[in-house]
């Protein structure tokens, strides 16, 4: 099959290929998580190394993320701190269009802008703004999703589950730390503890060690989630489950 040109030319700061093959997709990716969500992407393109120039971040700048805590300006403060369900969904429309030109994304409709974003306190009646909500405002993103047709990944309470489900099957003294329709969010560092336990742990609180996670266990990862999320047709599930399996199946389709 022959190859076409790419919309995107190769640079330094842009590492994509100056060729591609037949399909031009690209997954744009929206993490909650500066830090441990998108070390854990990029963990999964370095082991599916052959769609590393598919996968995009839609992230705060690296200025933000690198700037030790204490150095940190209040915008870049401001910045880092606006990862709730609706900022995710702007920041992929600030990223549009800001990068129309760049992407030419009116060309290629097959590209996928994902959402990734725990449940967290996310669903409890806490004012935020003007009588609004929390959960209002996860309503309001999600219906922002759907209307514009982005996709979500939700990790129900958080992604340290999705990291666990790689190295073992989820127990029930996990489960009871679900968001469900009679238990509220509960922070916990339960599943870290898990992972030091299973010799598997996260450096500092977040930072994950590319050792620990391989093809094989990615694989072992999407089986146990697929088999946690009993009501499949659910994205938003209101029990011990991750749908970032989705995600990443969606990611090793592109190979």
């Amino acid at each position: 099959m022959p190859l076409i040109t790419s919309r995107i030319p190769f640079t330094p700061e842009n590492p994509y290929r100056s060729q591609r093959p037949s399909t031009e997709k690209i997954i744009f990716l929206s993490c909650e998580g500066s830090v441990t969500e998108e070390e854990y992407f990029q963990i999964v393109t370095d082991v599916f190394s052959e769609i590393r120039s598919r996968i995009k971040f839609i992230s705060v700048a690296e200025d933000e993320v690198h700037t030790r805590h204490n150095c940190r300006t209040q915008e870049q403060v401001e910045l880092l701190s606006k990862t709730r369900p609706k900022q995710l969904v702007q920041r992929i429309e600030s990223f549009k269009a800001k990068n129309a030109e760049k992407y030419e994304f009116e060309k290629y409709p097959e590209d996928e802008f994902w959402i990734v974003t725990d449940v967290d306190n996310n669903w409890s009646n806490t004012i935020i703004n003007q009588g609004k909500t929390l959960l209002d405002e996860w309503n309001e993103a999600i219906a922002l999703c759907e209307e514009k047709n982005y996709n979500y990944a939700v990790s129900n309470p958080f992604f340290e589950i999705w990291l666990l489900l790689h190295h073992d099957d989820c127990s029930d003294e996990d489960k009871r730390y679900a968001v469900t329709d009679v238990h509220n969010y509960e922070p916990t560092s339960h599943f870290r503890d898990r992972l030091r336990t299973l010799e598997f742990p996260l450096k500092d609180k977040k930072h994950i060690n590319s050792d620990h996670y391989t093809k094989e266990k990615i694989i072992d990862a999407i089986t146990r989630a697929r088999q946690l999320h009993t009501l499949q047709d659910d994205l938003q599930p209101h029990y011990l489950a991750t749908t970032v399996y989705i995600l990443i199946e969606k990611i090793t389709s592109l190979i």
